[in-house]
C-alpha cells in the first residue's frame, strides 16, 4: 500500500534526520544499540537466504534424481539380483584376487607348541655359584636354614613374660611393648642376614 505524502513533508523529514542522528549520537549506548540492531537484522538475512539456497537445492537433486531410470518405483529401495549376477560378480571377484595376490586375506596358520622347560628358579637343592668361596658360603647357607619366625609366635612367647614384669599395664600397652622389642630382635626375618 503506497504511502502519499507532500513535498514539504518530505523536505521536512530530510531537515529532522540529521538533528535526531546527531542528537543520538551524543546519547551514551544509542549508537551501539542500533550497530548491533543492524548487525542482528543482517545475520537474519543471510540466514533466510542461506536457507532458501539450500530448499532450492534439494528441490533440484529431488528433480534431477526422478529423471533416474527407476527412481519413481517403491520398494524397499534395492534391487533384485539374480543367480546370474551373484555368479558374475563372485567370478569378477576371484579374478581380482589371482590378479593381486597381495590383497588376499591369509588364513590363520597352526603354530606347533614350543617345548616347555622346568622352571629351576625355586629349586633348593641346586647351588648356583661361580667361585669357591660363593659355593662353599651357598652350601653354608642351605645347611643352617632354620625357619623364620612370625610376630604372631614372637608375641605368644614374649607377652606373658612382659605382663610378668609390669603387672599394671594395660594389655594395648603390653602389647605395644612386645611389638617395639619384635622391631629389634635378631629373629625379626626384616634384622636379620640375608
Amino acid at each position: 500500500m503506497p504511502i502519499l505524502c507532500s513535498v514539504h513533508e518530505v523536505h521536512k523529514a530530510k531537515e529532522i534526520e540529521p538533528i535526531e542522528s546527531a542528537l543520538l549520537d551524543h546519547v551514551p549506548g544509542t549508537v551501539k544499540k542500533a550497530q548491533r540492531a543492524a548487525d542482528a537484522a543482517a545475520k537474519a538475512d543471510a540466514k533466510l537466504a542461506a536457507k532458501a539456497e539450500l530448499k532450492e537445492l534439494e528441490r533440484q537433486e529431488e528433480e534431477a534424481n526422478s529423471q533416474m531410470k527407476g527412481a519413481n518405483k517403491k520398494g524397499s529401495g534395492y534391487a533384485k539380483v539374480t543367480q546370474a549376477e551373484i555368479a558374475r560378480r563372485q567370478a569378477l571377484m576371484g579374478a581380482m584376487a589371482k590378479a593381486n595376490p597381495k590383497k588376499q586375506v591369509k588364513k590363520t596358520e597352526v603354530v606347533s607348541q614350543p617345548k616347555l622347560e622346568a622352571n629351576t628358579n625355586r629349586q633348593e637343592d641346586v647351588v648356583d655359584a661361580s667361585g669357591i668361596d660363593a659355593a662353599l658360603s651357598a652350601l653354608d647357607a642351605g645347611v643352617e636354614k632354620k625357619p623364620k619366625m612370625t610376630y604372631a609366635e614372637y608375641e605368644a612367647r614374649e607377652l606373658e613374660g612382659i605382663r610378668q614384669e609390669n603387672p599394671g599395664l594395660k594389655m594395648s600397652q603390653a602389647k605395644e611393648r612386645c611389638f617395639k622389642m619384635w622391631e629389634r630382635s635378631p629373629e625379626n626375618p626384616k634384622n636379620q642376614d640375608k
